[in-house]
């Protein structure tokens, strides 16, 4: 299985010029990551750029690899999306962990420039510390740069306690939940996330898998409709202020699934509309 993955990596053709979009997968360890854990994620994302590419996904997209990540101190993601950002090329992550994003905020967020952080998930990733941590991503973000927003989108209100929903509103958090992310309430979601857009100069997407792949059939009814997920997707880079986007699973059975494909499938036409 290796080696066809290999021979389609050797043989995937590049894009011609300079794409919309640039893909990477990333494996960063971070606390409390167990080494079995950080090691089955590597191992589940490291040929996933192959796996898109069999599914018959012809790629629009610049590819830029898989990097491990062990070290705080390496700066190869931070050099990757630093030179993508000054191409005009939007990174587009599949990582293991939403604390990949904070790799991106020393180089978005400017003192005039707001930067609004879009999560499509279910949690909130308020973890109060400013250590890197899983679960940290947001506490950390609003905590060390003044000028960004965070907009949620798919919150699960019953798996969230009420001090973490008070937190999120005392840092200003905005949010829709599940219930208001379903298809018929789609006017409603289309309205707020144009207010959002409008007050943003910069925006960063990440996407939660886990929120949107049912792990059993008791789940199917709680996960955030990816249909939603692919018209928030498109209403979010046609506004022409997106500078990253990342999709977050460490396990195989979120990035090796039909949503995962359709993300990319999705990405892959909207990169064809804006080179036209």
């Amino acid at each position: 299985m290796l080696s066809l993955f290999k021979r389609y990596r050797l043989s995937r053709p590049e894009p011609q010029s300079m794409s919309a979009f640039t893909f990477c997968t990333v494996c960063e360890q971070i606390k409390p990551m167990s080494q079995v854990e950080f090691e089955l994620a590597q191992q589940s994302l490291e040929f996933a750029a192959d796996w898109l590419y069999q599914q018959g996904i012809h790629a629009h997209y610049a590819d830029a690899g898989h990097l491990v990540l062990h070290d705080p101190a390496d700066t190869r993601f931070r050099d990757l999306l630093s030179h993508h950002f000054t191409l005009h090329s939007i990174p587009m992550i599949l990582g293991n962990c939403h604390e990949l994003l904070l790799n991106a905020l020393p180089l978005l967020a400017l003192d005039n420039d707001e930067l609004g952080i879009i999560h499509i998930g279910h949690e909130f990733e308020l973890k109060q510390t400013l250590d890197r941590q899983v679960g940290s991503a947001y506490h950390f973000a609003l905590s060390r740069y003044a000028q960004t927003r965070l907009l949620y989108l798919g919150i699960d209100a019953q798996r969230v306690n009420s001090q973490t929903l008070d937190y999120a509103e005392d840092l200003g958090c905005d949010w829709l939940t599940d219930q208001e992310c379903h298809f018929r309430q789609r006017n409603q979601v289309k309205s707020q996330l144009n207010h959002y857009i409008e007050h943003c100069d910069q925006l960063v997407i990440s996407i939660d898998l886990a929120s949107l792949i049912p792990l059993n059939r008791l789940d199917e009814h709680h996960v955030i409709d990816c249909q939603m997920v692919l018209r928030m997707l498109r209403q979010l880079v046609l506004s022409g202020k997106v500078k990253m986007i990342q999709l977050i699973g460490a396990k195989d059975k979120l990035i090796y699934s039909k949503e995962t494909k359709a993300i990319i499938d999705e990405l892959n036409r909207l990169s064809v509309d804006m080179a036209g």
